[in-house]
């Protein structure tokens, strides 16, 4: 598995005209910063890139094989590369299982187990691996970054790597497996578990061959690292769907979400809440308890997160007699202690700092919700919010509304490792997924 990710040498196999996969493939490679050998091969040899197109490789010593070439070639080439001693390949092509051909799927199964060679596709786009400059894939080149992604669908996963790029969002690896005629789910997550550069592993599904090997190979990374899943086919048309997009048998919903909910992993909705839930826990992977605090200088705001907390099983209870009373002495009278801790037009960088500090104690994490009018300064909240986090080893997490006013708080906010999101609402489904994950770790260690 190493040699897809860290490969010496990578070798192309495709067309080499401008516009091909194959040509797109090399393009990726070379202006990505590979420091490793490249071979575009195909018949037609000349240039591309500054590099040679080789016509052949037998005395070429390659790690990792891509192909790019019509289907039915490609069980001759995988027996060359089997001779070769070539035991990692990608197979972009597309015109197997999903679109009926079971048999030529079963041939290259069969090819891959004589000679103990691994497989990632077909009929997928590729991988990368951010911190090697590794973008063998036909998808735009992905930021570097924390979490890896894992998805089923290639042109899902360009769309996510697109809207990663605009956020500045980046990935550790970006791994696209297609109909997994060998490489799973549960060998891929087998492998992240270990790799220092990610934190976190997010994967798209629309079936899995073996659901058994899936969740026992989860239960295993879980205590190391959490694993978030988007699971498509909920409905009978989606099920449908699904089936003719990549071959997969989708299987009842209701029994996937029972087994991820035993198992731990973490379902999403969507891709939204999947970048949100990665960056929160990026930054924060437990939160050891139920009880949240709301920071504000905006009541309607701070209410419906309120809501949205009681609705998600997380509390928001009221502070102490005692915090109260030490609350008061600093703060102006008018403004409500309750919790949400609602500081009005007092909504300094100083009375969110100090806020923050004296309630720590007594919440799990909290929330700071800040509405700027045209002359406040996001910036002296976000640093303030930055350098009490520091102090009280709490998580904080931000919602600072809206647009331009809060551009270069939000920057600030990231500085400091603090996460922010477009609403209070989206805070709170993030925190009740962290308190989920880290309950069952909890409960992992007990038994």
């Amino acid at each position: 598995m190493k040699k897809f990710f860290n490969p010496h040498s990578v070798a192309i196999f495709g067309s080499m005209k401008e516009g091909k996969t194959g040509s797109d493939l090399v393009r990726n490679i070379t202006e990505g910063g590979f420091k490793g050998k490249v071979y575009p091969i195909s018949h037609t040899g000349d240039q591309i890139f500054g590099l040679n197109i080789k016509k052949d490789f037998k005395d070429l010593d390659i790690d990792l094989a891509v192909i790019a070439i019509p289907s039915q070639f490609i069980p001759s080439i995988l027996e060359k590369l089997g001779n070769k001693g070539v035991r990692s390949v990608i197979i972009i092509s597309a015109g197997f299982s999903e679109v009926g051909n079971i048999k030529g799927e079963e041939r290259i199964r069969e090819i891959a187990k004589k000679y103990n060679m691994r497989i990632i596709g077909p009929n997928c786009a590729g991988i990368m691996n951010t911190e090697y400059n590794l973008f063998a894939s036909i998808e735009v080149r992905a930021l570097k970054g924390e979490t890896a992604f894992i998805t089923q669908s290639g042109a899902l996963g360009g769309v996510v790597l697109m809207m990663a790029e605009e956020m500045g969002f980046g990935f550790s690896k970006f791994i696209s497996y297609g109909n997994r005629c060998d490489v799973d789910e549960a060998d891929l997550i087998k492998y992240l578990q270990d790799d220092y550069q990610t934190k976190v592993i997010a994967v798209y599904i629309e079936g899995l061959k073996d659901g058994r090997k899936f969740l026992a190979q989860a239960k295993k990374t879980l205590p190391k690292k959490p694993i978030i899943v988007i699971k498509s086919g909920k409905s009978k048309a989606g099920m449908r769907a699904t089936s003719s997009h990549t071959g997969s048998l989708a299987g009842e919903d209701r029994i996937y979400d029972a087994a991820f909910k035993q198992s731990g992993i973490l379902r999403v909705d969507n891709v939204r809440e999947m970048f949100d839930l990665s960056r929160g826990l990026i930054y924060y992977q437990k939160i050891k308890g139920n009880k949240i605090a709301i920071v504000t200088n905006s009541g309607g705001p701070a209410v419906m997160t309120t809501d949205k907390l009681e609705e998600l099983g997380l509390a928001v209870p009221e502070p102490s007699p005692s915090l109260k009373d030490r609350l008061k002495t600093s703060l102006p009278s008018n403004i409500s202690l309750r919790n949400p801790f609602d500081l009005l037009a007092y909504g300094s960088a100083e009375n969110f700092a100090f806020v923050c500090e004296e309630i720590a104690s007594e919440y799990d994490a909290i929330i700071a919700i800040f509405v700027p009018t045209a002359y406040m300064d996001s910036t002296k909240i976000a640093k303030a919010l930055g350098k009490v986090k520091d102090k009280i080893k709490k998580p904080i997490f931000a919602s600072f509304m809206a647009g331009r006013l809060v551009k270069k708080g939000i920057e600030e906010l990231n500085s400091y490792g603090i996460p922010n999101y477009g609403t209070g609402e989206r805070c709170a489904k993030v925190i009740q997924k962290i308190v989920l994950y880290t309950s069952n770790l909890e409960g992992t260690k007990d038994a």
